[in-house]
């Protein structure tokens, strides 16, 4: 039998609040991109449910840094390897902030609300794409 090649499908938030987004600063200890700035997100787990996307985005959320979101608007897809060598399709999505207070939990150091010009500091390369459509997005609103 040929084994078919998987992907790990991961969910991620850029989450609006005013004219300030979301930043966290993954754990020194992680596996994955330790110390670097990211926005909250995680893997989509292998359940069977209407809307799995939307609701593990919301649940990653508040796993990693316990605040509600709503007003999901896809952003864009890419992909990358894990260390661990996984294959990860990503989806990026621009959230509105719903309630509570944003704070480090699961997997983070570090949490702070930045405006788009200090997000674009403050992230890697590959992160030029999203950001650029952010701030299309931004100017519209």
């Amino acid at each position: 039998m040929t084994e078919i090649p998987l992907h790990v499908v991961f969910v991620e938030a850029r989450v609006k609040k005013g004219n300030k987004y979301l930043l966290a600063k993954r754990s020194s200890k992680d596996d994955q991109a330790a110390g670097k700035r990211a926005v909250p997100g995680g893997k989509v787990e292998i359940e069977l449910e209407s809307d799995i996307i939307e609701n593990s985005l919301r649940r990653e959320v508040i796993e990693e840094v316990g605040i509600q979101i709503e007003n999901f608007q896809f952003l864009g897809s890419r992909s990358f390897l894990r260390s661990s060598g996984h294959h990860v399709v990503a989806l990026s999505f621009l959230a509105d902030h719903k309630s509570g207070e944003a704070m480090p939990l699961d997997d983070q150091d570090e949490v702070k609300w930045v405006e788009i010009e200090e997000m674009e500091s403050l992230l890697d390369d590959h992160w030029t794409d999203l950001v650029n459509t952010i701030k299309k997005k931004h100017k519209k609103i």
